[in-house]
Formats: C-alpha cells, sequence, structure tokens
C-alpha cells in the first residue's frame, strides 16, 4: 500500500466520524424552556417586578421540600388571590405541572407525582392586585 490510499483511506474514515455526529447531534429533541418563552421574555420586567415585591414581604409564603413531599404555607395574615403552583421541567416539557391553589393555607404535592430531575418550581399569587413571584428550583 502506498501513501495515496492511506491518505484516502484516513480522509474517508474521518468524512463517515463526521457525518455520523451530524446525524446524531440532529436527531436530539431541542426543547425550549418553556413553550411560550419568547412572549416570556418580552414581560420579563414584570416578572423582576413580581420577584421584587415578593422579596420584600415580610409574611410571604413558605416552600418546604421534605423526603417524600413538597409543603407549600401560605400566609394567614393576608388575603392571596389566584395562587398558582408551576413546576417546570427545563428538558422536557411533557413533565411541566400547574396546580391552581385554593381553600387551604397547607398546600402538600407528593413527591411520587413527579419524575426525578431538576424543577423550576414558581409560586405566583396576588395581593390587593399586586403580583408577585417566587421562583426557586429542587432536585427531586
Amino acid at each position: 500500500m502506498n501513501w495515496g490510499k492511506g491518505i484516502a483511506i484516513a480522509l474517508m474514515a474521518f468524512i463517515s466520524f463526521i457525518v455520523v455526529l451530524v446525524v446524531i447531534l440532529v436527531s436530539q429533541p431541542v426543547d425550549l424552556e418553556t413553550e411560550d418563552y419568547y412572549k416570556k421574555e418580552i414581560a420579563f420586567q414584570t416578572e423582576i417586578s413580581s420577584m421584587e415585591n415578593a422579596n420584600f414581604l415580610s409574611n410571604k409564603p413558605i416552600i418546604i421540600m421534605t423526603d417524600t413531599h413538597i409543603v407549600v404555607h401560605l400566609s394567614t395574615g393576608q388575603k392571596l388571590n389566584n395562587i398558582e403552583l408551576n413546576l417546570n421541567r427545563p428538558n422536557n416539557e411533557k413533565l411541566d405541572k400547574s396546580y391552581k391553589i385554593q381553600g387551604t393555607n397547607t398546600f402538600t404535592l407528593d413527591k411520587k407525582e413527579l419524575t426525578k430531575g431538576i424543577y423550576k418550581l414558581e409560586l405566583s399569587y396576588e395581593i390587593n392586585g399586586t403580583s408577585y413571584l417566587q421562583k426557586e428550583e429542587y432536585y427531586i
């Protein structure tokens, strides 16, 4: 075998490797963090204001992670409206969960309902027409 054949074989092996790599990478799913990602990005300042409002509350809801449950204790001193708990899974939109909380001061969610992984937890609520948002990240 001469140099020409060796170079041709090495070049064909490299091209084959690149083609296989491209096919594998193109076949991987690429999901946005949320379905309406771009719409949420436009309203990001409103989200920042809501998070600042929640940070200044003296009696805000408390989110506790136990071994078996996620527990949300709502403050009893203020009237909370439109309470919504969202658990977003960054890598799989199908595993996202959303809960409306009504008529209770303690909301309990069993971790068995969730698939193991990282969840971005968002608790949104209103007090006297002002919106509040608490964000936390948990590994289940």
